[in-house]
């Protein structure tokens, strides 16, 4: 397997709801290989949860403008 077929499996659990720790006890992968597919995974995480606070807070002054 390549090495983008083995983040995008590992990204996969994390997303599933697999902790970082079960992911890294499962994982029959090279270290830098789990420790760089969970940095990816967090780092889409925060870039998702501040899009959507950005969206909320569009929504809510919109709210009040339409008020």
């Amino acid at each position: 397997m390549t090495e983008n077929t083995v983040k995008t499996q590992l990204k996969q659990l994390l997303k599933r709801g697999y902790s970082e720790i079960d992911v890294r006890n499962l994982a029959i992968a090279p270290k830098h290989l789990v420790d760089q597919a969970i940095a990816e995974f967090n780092t889409d995480q925060r870039c998702s949860d501040h899009a959507l606070r950005i969206q909320h807070n569009q929504a809510s002054f919109a709210m009040r403008l339409g008020g």
